[in-house]
């Protein structure tokens, strides 16, 4: 993910190491990107409070969710999600919001 967002800085951490909150108060990051529900239920708690966008990867249904505004919305694409894709909905939510750093 990291070419298709070069206009971000991209770290990646497994939510499997427990206290994803914890992680992400001391990150504090602008956007997230998961690829599980039990990470985008851990992230969507965090983001409500912050204010961030989370989009949820779902390889196996071919599927984007961008949660913003406190709900999660489809966000539809024909050839399922792509990096570039999912560089559309980082980028546009960022831009949106005016938090995209140069």
């Amino acid at each position: 993910m990291s070419s298709p967002l070069e206009f971000a800085e991209v770290r990646s951490f497994a939510a499997s190491g427990g206290d994803v909150e914890g992680l992400l108060g001391w990150l504090r990051p602008d956007a997230l990107i998961v690829d599980s529900d039990a990470g985008a239920d851990a992230a969507a708690v965090y983001a409500r409070e912050h204010d961030l966008p989370v989009v949820h990867v779902c390889v196996r249904a071919r599927t984007l969710r961008l949660f913003r505004n406190g709900e999660w919305e489809h966000v539809s694409n024909v050839e399922g999600p792509t990096p570039e894709a999912i560089r559309n909905v980082v980028a546009g939510s960022l831009f949106a919001r005016g938090r995209l750093v140069e």
